[in-house]
């Protein structure tokens, strides 16, 4: 009986004991089919072990790429993830679906008035609701340019950054050439810098003809090596995200550009002109310098078919709802625009204020500044200045400096 019962007891620890190894042996081979599901060819483990040793073994290079990488970051901060237009600091769903309703009004308007040129001066509106600038008759537009007769003596020299664009070049120099301002008393300098074409070559170029065949009192090109920039397909460099960057690095090279050119002599003006205008007035400089201001701009427009356009939209004025909008806004975060809906006015939208109007930001197509003002310390922030950098940065830093900024809606300049 006692035998019996041992041997009763004994199946029963085999059996357990067979139980306990089947299921350990089970859950061995559910851990190994997981982890080669999770990594077929090695497992997470041994991947960080790999990139460790990788790392380990070309310690230099890693280094040095991250260090890029972080300067980068640095460099950029939020503003990549944060560069807001209007329709980013508040909910504007309702303006929004104003601003169409309005945008279809003015574009009927003012699409025929090529034709019909308007023989009046629309009213500045409450903000600027669409881009498309009227033909005025002669007669307004001519009341509205007239000079006195003056014999100019001011010395002005002309900036231009560079890159990229030696197949405009051409027409700049033309443009140029056509202006009515005594020739002797202009100098032009280009700024040159990251060129994957001919800019330099063809810069100076045009500087040498500029001295020989136009008459201006000195010309000439300079290479900066100064690194960053967007550079890219046209969408990519002019894309909202890319603006940090990309004006961050126009405004170091303007302020590059301009500590060499002031030391070429005693200029009462300095002419800021894109490289890339389509058409100047003859009489551009002439027509700024009759504003009187320390910082002034035109009209930058563009041809669309028959439409005249807004071109350079960073030339504007707040509005109280712009100001609301901006009054509780980190420091940090860059306002552009012509991403979206505005709550600004634009500079052609302002012209029923008259020949001469205040402004709050200008753009760079188009720009005299007098040299005086640049001397005393006026720049183009190359980083984020009252939410806004380069040439708004420096009309920002212009009004805190007690100079004046204003714009001249009448005088239109063409962008390419």
């Amino acid at each position: 009986m006692l035998l019996k019962k041992m041997s009763v007891l004994c199946n029963r620890r085999v059996l357990m004991l067979l139980f306990y190894f089947h299921l350990v042996l089970l859950g061995v081979i559910l851990i190994v089919a997981y982890d080669i599901n999770v990594s077929p060819k090695e497992t997470q483990y041994l991947k960080a072990y790999n990139r460790w040793r990788a790392i380990r073994e070309n310690f230099d290079s890693y280094h040095e790429a991250r260090a890029k990488q972080d300067g980068r970051l640095q460099m950029r901060g939020r503003q990549m993830d944060a560069v807001a237009g209007f329709d980013f600091l508040r909910d504007n769903n309702k303006r929004r679906s104003n601003l169409t309703i309005s945008n279809g009004v003015h574009q009927q308007v003012f699409a025929s008035s090529l034709e019909n040129p308007l023989k009046f001066i629309p009213k500045v509106p409450e903000y600027s609701a669409s881009d498309i600038v009227p033909y005025l008759s002669d007669n307004i537009t001519k009341k509205y340019l007239e000079l006195p007769r003056t014999i100019y003596t001011y010395k002005i020299v002309i900036l231009t950054p560079v890159c990229d664009v030696a197949h405009v070049l051409d027409n700049y120099m033309k443009q140029l050439a056509k202006l009515s301002y005594p020739h002797n008393l202009l100098s032009v300098y280009f700024g040159e810098d990251s060129s994957t074409d001919r800019t330099f070559d063809m810069a100076t170029l045009i500087a040498d003809d500029l001295k020989t065949n136009y008459g201006f009192h000195d010309a000439a090109a300079y290479h900066f090596n100064a690194s960053g920039g967007v550079h890219g397909p046209w969408g990519e460099v002019h894309s909202r995200s890319s603006q940090y960057e990309r004006r961050a690095h126009l405004a170091v090279s303007r302020n590059t550009l301009l500590k060499v050119g002031l030391k070429h002599g005693e200029f009462d003006y300095v002419l800021w002109i894109d490289s890339d205008i389509k058409q100047l007035p003859v009489d551009l400089i002439q027509q700024l310098i009759y504003a009187k201001s320390d910082v002034v701009v035109p009209s930058c427009l563009f041809e669309s078919g028959d439409l005249k356009r807004t071109f350079d939209k960073n030339s504007w004025r707040e509005t109280p709802a712009s100001i609301e909008d901006q009054e509780h806004l980190p420091k940090d975060i860059l306002i552009v625009e012509g991403y979206s809906t505005t709550r600004r006015i634009y500079l052609p939208d302002l012209k029923a204020e008259g020949r001469v109007v205040r402004l709050d930001g200008v753009g760079g197509c188009a720009l005299l500044i007098k040299a005086n003002c640049h001397r005393r310390g006026l720049m183009f922030p190359e980083k984020i200045y009252s939410n806004h950098i380069e040439t708004e940065g420096l009309a920002k830093m212009a009004d805190h400096m007690g100079f004046t900024v204003v714009g001249v809606p009448f005088v239109e300049v063409f962008h390419n």
